[in-house]
C-alpha cells in the first residue's frame, strides 16, 4: 500500500489508500498479502464472507482504492480536451489503472488464484476497467475526497468488527 500511496500523491487520495490498508489489517489481522491470501483461500473472498460489516468494509476499501486513482493525462491538447479529441490512454494511465484496480480486487477477492479463479479474475478485470474509466473522467479533488470518505467508513466498519471480536 505504501507504493500506491506514493503513486496517488494527492493528500486525500493518500489518506484513502492508507485507510484502505488499515481496513485490510483490521479485516485479516495482517497487512501481508501472503496472510490475506492464506485466509481468503480458506474462508473465501473477503467481500463475500464473514459478518456483513466485515464484507462491507472490504467493498468500501476497494471503492476507495478505485476512486483514489490519480488522473493521468490522456487527452489531445489541440482540441482543448473535448470528448472528440480523446485517444487511447497512455501507457502511464494503463499502468495506474492496473495498479489501483488490482489492489482493489485483492481487497475484495483476494490475491490467491488457487481457489475461486473466475471470481478473482473477474474482480480484477472489473476493478481495473472501472479504475481506468474513473481516473480518466473526473475532477481529482472530488473523487479523492469521495475515496477518503469511503475509506473512513471502511475503516470504521473494520474497527467495529475488531471490537466485536475482542468483546467491546
Amino acid at each position: 500500500m505504501v507504493v500506491l500511496a506514493v503513486l496517488v500523491a494527492q493528500p486525500f487520495a493518500v489518506g484513502a489508500v492508507v485507510l484502505a490498508g488499515l481496513t485490510v489489517l483490521e479485516r485479516w489481522g495482517s497487512p501481508s498479502l501472503e496472510a490475506v491470501a492464506g485466509a481468503q483461500s480458506v474462508l473465501g473472498p473477503g467481500g463475500l464472507v464473514g459478518p456483513a460489516s466485515a464484507a462491507a468494509s472490504a467493498w468500501l476499501a476497494a471503492v476507495a482504492l478505485v476512486l483514489a486513482s490519480p488522473h493521468v493525462g490522456d487527452r489531445n491538447a489541440g482540441d482543448g480536451g473535448t470528448a472528440r479529441s480523446r485517444r487511447r490512454p497512455s501507457a502511464a494511465a494503463v499502468l495506474v489503472a492496473l495498479a489501483m484496480g488490482s489492489a482493489a480486487a485483492l481487497v475484495v477477492a483476494g490475491p490467491s488464484f488457487s481457489d475461486d479463479l473466475p471470481i478473482r479474475l473477474g474482480a480484477t478485470a472489473v476493478a481495473v476497467a472501472v479504475s481506468a474509466v474513473v481516473s480518466s473522467q473526473r475532477a481529482q479533488l472530488v473523487t479523492a475526497g469521495a475515496a477518503l470518505a469511503a475509506a473512513v467508513v471502511a475503516a470504521g466498519l473494520g474497527a467495529a468488527v475488531i471490537s466485536s471480536r475482542i468483546g467491546f
